[in-house]
């Protein structure tokens, strides 16, 4: 699925310019992980608890929906559809490396896990061409902590999802827009205090379960 995604671009440049296009073509690259994990969960009889809900549906359903509306309202429906597209990428890589590679690695220590897992994400996404192969190693040594302590605090792929597809979609040259990066940030914060601080009981802040 990676080969297909490189090949894809290399015949056709032009996609580089275009983000809808390229995250189209990109999402043959989530297939990868996720396949993998729905081959091992079926062979093997594997289970996990970390589900596309999590422990809120409509927590889950608002980091994706409220994100897509936004970004709808600032750029138009090309912008909304592909602020979805982005989810749908991370959503598909995320089932395989926290959905089920993380779940099955959760009793390890944490730096080992978060470790395992960032040289897979990195030999997967590993292209020969690009120069800063070791800033890229280190913002997915972030991101696999990052985006573990959520998953296993929430259990919910879809945030997951989010927090994956929406850098994806930021790096992308949109950085430069003004309106884009303060909805950008905006959004990172009321996922945050929706997940933290809506509907948590004082005990669950305080750490206790």
């Amino acid at each position: 699925m990676r080969l297909i995604s490189l090949l894809v671009v290399h015949k056709y440049p032009s996609i580089e310019t275009n983000y809808a296009l390229q995250v189209s073509a990109a999402l043959a690259t989530g297939l990868g992980p996720a396949i993998g994990a729905l081959v091992a969960i079926l062979i093997f009889k594997r289970k996990t608890e970390y589900t596309l809900l999590g422990k809120s549906a409509w927590k889950s359903i608002a980091t994706i929906v409220i994100p897509s509306i936004v970004f709808g309202i600032i750029g138009g429906w090309d912008l909304g559809v592909t602020c979805l597209l982005a989810f749908a990428y991370g959503l598909l890589e995320e089932f395989g490396w926290r959905g089920f590679l993380q779940y099955e690695l959760r009793k390890l220590p944490v730096w080992q896990y978060v470790l395992i897992i960032t040289v897979m994400w990195f030999l997967w996404h590993l292209d020969l061409t690009q120069r800063s192969v070791l800033p890229f190693f280190l913002l997915l040594l972030f991101a696999s902590w990052g985006i573990g302590k959520v998953v296993s605090e929430t259990h919910s792929l879809l945030l997951c999802a989010a927090f994956h597809g929406i850098v994806n979609f930021f790096k992308r040259g949109m950085s430069s827009d003004t309106t884009f990066t303060v909805a950008f940030i905006c959004i990172i914060v009321f996922w945050i205090v929706m997940w933290y601080f809506v509907g948590i009981s004082p005990k669950l802040r305080g750490g206790e379960e």
